[in-house]
């Protein structure tokens, strides 16, 4: 098992294919001048995220539990394809509620939300290879299922990577997980489900980010007619130093990409966009249809404005085999996202 934190503060960088040793608290701090920062300038830098976005036929969920130092926010949606935002609800928790669990331990966990309007249950069992998900929001949005998913070469994308040179970030993310079993129901009646074509992306971030973070980033996962599996993670702005957090899963593998291109208008972002690498791996255009965004100022704590897209993507993505695997309208995200935090 791999620490997080080496013998003199030093972190073990690089791509993780294996179970981790999240010894966080090992790790010592430093501000711009090298000096110790403790005690709560500490607690309030260290920041985690677990997001799962979840395609389902013509329906697309995304829900994520955001711990940002001093406050926690649970948010989830719904969209369909052809009839827009179906259901929405954004919760914000002080850090000091009972009602959340967010263990310091991306590879087994349970993460649980128990408030008024939200019940998030999150458990990844290494050992049994699979990870559950179990969501109700309100009555209106409720979801379950159980995911396939252990650590390998052709696994999960685990990169740890300096985000200053004072602080570091560790990101894990997968695509596509196709359930053995997945449930949907919206406001209290089943939604039916087909096999074949529903699939997810995890994303589970923590450590100590920049004190100013942004990012643009991608994320597909579908299940093409054929029955082929596509999944991918992109990003720019962030995670670009030492080990990119850029891949893509087609034909069982996982291909690493060192960095990709966003091509797309930031005052029409509901025109096309274009994501591509310079190395010819990676061609997509992505054409959104609804979002899920947030602004909020909360300075001298935060501020944050956040885009989440929902669309489709068309293109191809080829292996460094040359093999291609090209796709009309899968579905996916993509996100802009600045903030201080």
């Amino acid at each position: 098992m791999r620490k997080i934190i080496g013998e003199g503060n030093r972190v073990n960088y690089g791509c993780i294919d294996e179970p981790v040793e999240w010894n966080v608290s090992d790790f010592k701090l430093l501000d711009f001048f090298d000096r110790e920062v403790t005690g709560l300038r500490k607690k309030l830098a260290y920041h985690k995220f677990n997001f799962m976005g979840i395609n389902s036929g013509d329906y697309a969920i995304g829900f994520a539990v955001v711990d940002l130092g001093f406050l926690y926010d649970v948010f989830a949606y719904l969209y369909h394809r052809a009839d827009g935002l179906a259901y929405s609800l954004d919760v914000k928790l002080p850090k000091s509620t009972k009602a959340i669990a967010f263990p310091d331990d991306p590879d087994n966990h349970r993460i649980s939300v128990s408030a008024p309007k939200c019940r998030v249950d999150i458990v990844k069992d290494q050992a049994a290879r699979t990870l559950a998900v179990d969501c109700d929001f309100e009555g209106k949005l409720a979801f379950s299922g159980t995911f396939p998913y252990g650590i390998g070469p052709d696994g999960p994308l685990r990169v740890l990577n300096p985000s200053f040179p004072t602080r570091w970030t560790f990101t894990e993310k997968y695509a596509p997980l196709v359930p053995t079993r997945f449930e949907l129901r919206r406001d209290g009646r089943p939604v039916p489900t087909e096999a074949g074509k529903t699939a997810a992306a995890y994303d589970w971030t923590g450590g100590y980010l920049r004190r100013e973070t942004n990012w643009y980033w991608t994320s597909i996962a579908g299940i093409l007619p054929g029955g082929e599996t596509v999944g991918a993670n992109f990003a720019a702005f962030v995670n670009e130093t030492y080990y990119p957090e850029n891949a893509f899963w087609a034909g069982g593998k996982r291909t690493r990409v060192p960095r990709v291109i966003y091509d797309f208008d930031p005052a029409d972002p509901y025109s096309e966009w274009r994501v591509f690498d310079e190395d010819g791996l990676v061609d997509l255009r992505f054409r959104p249809y609804g979002e899920r965004a947030d602004r909020v100022n909360l300075m001298p704590l935060t501020k944050y404005v956040f885009r989440q897209f929902v669309g489709t993507f068309s293109g191809r993505l080829r292996d460094r085999a040359g093999n291609e695997t090209a796709f009309e309208s899968l579905p996916g995200f993509c996100e802009t996202h600045r903030s201080v935090w």
